[in-house]
């Protein structure tokens, strides 16, 4: 009996042991998944994100506002740019431009800003902000901004000019923003403005 009685309690006491050395293993390898996901939430802190889509235009009289431009999509590290806003309108029939969408962000550039929708009065509809330019790779260098959208108020029934596209960004240099487009007159539709020149490949800018 006492030869039975000692190799049980050498049983026990061999079972307490392993357990003990199991609970490090459990926390350890618990350790290097909290440590992983830590690494992974801190990797999207790099990441870049679309731009927000801009504010929509306000109509009074009757004329409805232009609504805001969509923001750019984001490069890897780099934010798009922000949606340009919508035109205001103002009286019956009238409709205020829309805004420019923002341009895509590059690799580490951020986007360039949408162009804002033309205002429109009398019935004439405001023309279309123009699209940012998009931001280029090397680091925080943003694409030009869209030009703004013409204004449509002379005699009414026709539409602004679309503001003009921004410029590419480079390597080192931002690009530059697009032109205005024109107001449209009484009898003619506005103009589209100047697409803006890209970025400059070498320094200075």
């Amino acid at each position: 009996m006492r030869t039975i009685t000692a190799s049980r309690t050498l049983l026990v006491a061999s079972i307490a042991v392993v357990g003990l050395t199991a609970v490090p293993a459990v926390a350890s390898t618990a350790d290097r998944t909290d440590a992983a996901a830590s690494g992974a939430r801190g990797g999207f802190g790099v990441l870049g994100f679309p731009g927000s889509n801009g504010s929509g235009g306000v109509g009074s009289s009757g004329g409805v506002g232009g609504l805001g431009g969509t923001g750019g999509a984001a490069g890897a590290n780099g934010n798009g740019g922000n949606g340009g806003n919508g035109g205001n309108a103002g009286g019956s029939g009238s409709t205020g431009g829309m805004g420019g969408a923002g341009g895509a962000g590059g690799a580490n550039g951020n986007g360039g800003n949408g162009g804002a929708g033309g205002a429109a009065t009398l019935g004439g509809t405001g023309g279309k902000g123009g699209v940012g330019g998009v931001g280029n790779a090397g680091t925080g260098i943003p694409g030009g901004a869209g030009g703004n959208g013409g204004a449509s108020t002379a005699g009414g029934n026709f539409t602004g000019g679309t503001g003009g596209a921004g410029g590419a960004a480079s390597p080192v240099c931002p690009g530059k923003p697009g032109g205005n487009g024109t107001a449209a007159t009484a009898t003619a539709n506005g103009t589209t403005g100047a697409t803006g020149a890209a970025g400059k490949s070498t320094l200075p800018c």
